[in-house]
């Protein structure tokens, strides 16, 4: 995170029936709980604090913490500057913990030496701590756009996404979406602009081709891994959508290739290697332009 400064990290305790009164401060304050149980109240919400949790408190934003038990309640603290602004968070996550502890055991031993270091840590614990934020965002969609699609078509690429892996009937789709195959199959078409096999096959030949440009793998063991039938099947998929095979793409688009290509390749197959490369998302219109839809029928 740019413009990160660390301010204050410490340990301390809040002794039984004690606290620390409301007040505010111009700069972030991250409290973790070693030990015991304490009452924070931030802004208008009153949270209890347990053991491995930690709270992430706004500049200006008036709080106040308490113990109300017989234990002493040992956390850690760290004040903070950042650019950019970041809503109250409370976080569970060990990783955070992990990373919490490593700053409050160095930054005292290194003073003002530690600050590069430190500062790295907070990135990675405040990327740790905003996790839910950043996959509710995303709705779980890995491979496709789906940002402009109704809840039904969500859900249908959602499972594909999951379950791409595996030999999917639209039975089997239908099934766990709870619609009928038909009903899904026409209001899937009509809401994305292609079919749901043009869907799936576009996730798989994504991720195959992730695999083929990064990994090691043959391509029997990638066309396992994505869920084609065969290396046979694979192939003739794989051509189909990109426009060149499998074996062209590895020869062609090795993993440092992203440093040369265009931002708006001319190909079809070099637009769809360039959003892998990029680690983009595939948009709609690469699906319907990959898929030709309208010559797929619906199995």
């Amino acid at each position: 995170m740019e413009q990160l400064q660390l301010l204050w990290v410490a340990r301390s305790c809040v002794t039984p029936q004690s606290g620390v009164k409301a007040h505010t401060h111009p700069y972030y304050h991250m409290i973790y709980i070693e030990t015991g149980v304490c009452s924070m109240v931030a802004g208008d919400q009153h949270h209890s604090l347990k053991q491995g949790q930690c709270i992430l408190i706004p500049p200006h934003t008036e709080h106040s913490y308490s113990n109300e038990t017989p234990v002493t309640v040992d956390y850690l603290e760290i004040k903070f500057t950042a650019a950019n602004s970041i809503p109250l968070r409370i976080s569970d996550s060990a990783l955070a913990g992990s990373l919490f502890r490593q700053i409050v055991q160095e930054y005292p031993l290194l003073g003002r030496l530690a600050d590069k270091p430190a500062a790295a840590y907070m990135a990675a614990l405040l990327c740790a701590i905003s996790e839910p934020d950043r996959l509710k965002e995303a709705a779980c969609f890995q491979y496709v756009d789906a940002s402009a699609f109704g809840e039904l078509a969500r859900n249908v690429i959602r499972y594909l996404e999951a379950h791409y892996q595996q030999d999917l009937r639209l039975d089997d789709i239908a099934a766990a979406i709870g619609h009928n195959k038909s009903y899904l199959c026409v209001a899937f078409k009509k809401d994305t602009g292609f079919t749901i096999l043009d869907c799936l096959n576009t996730i798989r030949i994504r991720r195959a081709a992730e695999l083929i440009v990064y990994s090691d793998h043959g391509f029997a063991q990638v066309a396992d891994m994505c869920g084609f039938a065969s290396v046979t099947h694979f192939n003739r998929v794989f051509l189909k959508y990109v426009g060149i095979t499998p074996g062209q793409c590895r020869r062609a688009y090795p993993a440092n290739i992203l440093f040369g290509i265009p931002e708006a390749p001319a190909t079809r197959s070099s637009r769809f290697m360039y959003s892998v490369l990029a680690h983009k998302t595939i948009t709609p219109k690469m699906i319907r332009d990959l898929g030709l839809s309208e010559n797929n029928e619906e199995k």
